[in-house]
């Protein structure tokens, strides 16, 4: 017994050290003299970038609340936004990506009595439906793109741009024919869980068999959180807009889009890199080039100010998931240990 209480506890330091390690790096790594400068220049306007994201991650949470069907109940709305926030924190700054953060925000659901195939079941319809809406966003920018830009972009890029957007449509069209087949994915349970390709082909068979199910049995709440989540990108990509507006530079809004998209594409290829260090950087330049703002000052100042955005939801983070915390130790008291 011994034995298995020590083994549970160097787990979770391991677990808590991969957690904090690549944040505690990611914060070694700015130079908060430059940001700070950058701040001066920005003034209180940079509350208004907080405000925009808040507004943006608040979206994502209602899209994820609503997944949680009746028991949704169990748990306040700010109570869902403080776990969602460590969640994606942990995510963006962890070299499992997602994955680890869907982990963390499952185990930090279980203290508040929701039945945990509820609670995962929420966590991958929500994915779905933002990963999905979050092609349909693509789109609709590349689309922009292509009807706008068709005269001045050269003919290997145009033809590149068409099927780029035939592929997206293709994929977002085999999503919702699995969605709404009538047949299942197949329940076989793998007989060599020992063999790793065996669990990860279990997992993904899981996870979407719970993403159909719930698709068919609760249609209504799959499309609110589709359209919560759509609304949930269309606000965090005015980040872009409001920054270059600040910054003197009179774009479209539906450029803003474009740009954010873009960047969420590049950071995609370096997802196991804690933060995106050096990528989302790239990508702010290379996306940037794509309207013509070439300015090396500009970059700089753009690659900061959203650097500096995601420091202050770092420590927000931070403070909510020592509230959850709390919260948790609370619940457990007042109700005994969570359902399972």
């Amino acid at each position: 017994m011994g034995g298995m209480l020590t083994k549970k506890k160097v787990w979770r330091f391991i677990i808590l050290a991969c957690i904090i390690v690549p944040i505690a790096v990611f914060i070694t790594k700015v130079d908060f003299v430059v940001v700070f400068q950058e701040l001066q220049k920005i003034g209180p306007r940079f509350l208004v970038i907080l405000l925009i994201t808040f507004i943006a991650y608040l979206l994502g949470t209602v899209g994820w609340w609503v997944c949680l069907g009746k028991e949704r109940r169990c748990v306040s709305l700010l109570q869902l936004f403080g776990i969602r926030q460590v969640g994606e924190t942990v995510g963006l700054y962890n070299p499992s990506s997602i994955v680890g953060g869907d982990v963390l925000k499952n185990e930090l659901l279980k203290p508040y009595r929701i039945t945990g195939s509820v609670a995962s079941e929420s966590i991958v319809v929500s994915r779905v439906t933002a990963v999905l809406s979050q092609l349909l966003l693509l789109i609709i920018s590349l689309l922009w793109l292509s009807l706008t830009a068709s005269n001045v972009l050269p003919l290997l890029w145009r033809y590149g741009l068409f099927v780029l957007i035939a592929l997206l449509l293709a994929i977002k069209g085999v999503f919702f024919y699995f969605l709404y087949q009538q047949r299942g994915i197949g329940r076989t349970v793998p007989q060599n869980m020992s063999n790793l390709w065996w669990r990860m082909r279990k997992t993904v068979r899981d996870l979407a068999l719970q993403a159909q199910c719930f698709c068919r049995d609760n249609n209504t709440l799959f499309w609110w959180s589709y359209f919560l989540f759509f609304l949930h990108w269309l606000v965090g990509s005015m980040e872009f807009y409001v920054i270059l507006y600040f910054l003197g530079y009179d774009i479209l809004w539906i450029q803003g889009v474009l740009l954010d998209m873009g960047v969420i594409l590049i950071k995609s290829v370096g997802a196991f890199i804690p933060g995106q260090l050096g990528i989302e950087e790239l990508g702010n330049k290379v996306v940037l080039a794509s309207i013509g703002i070439q300015g090396v000052a500009v970059w700089v100042t753009v690659s900061i100010l959203r650097r500096a955005r995601q420091v202050c939801w770092i420590l927000i983070g931070i403070v909510c998931y020592i509230f959850i915390r709390k919260s948790d130790t609370t619940n457990v008291l007042k109700y005994g240990s969570p359902v399972r």
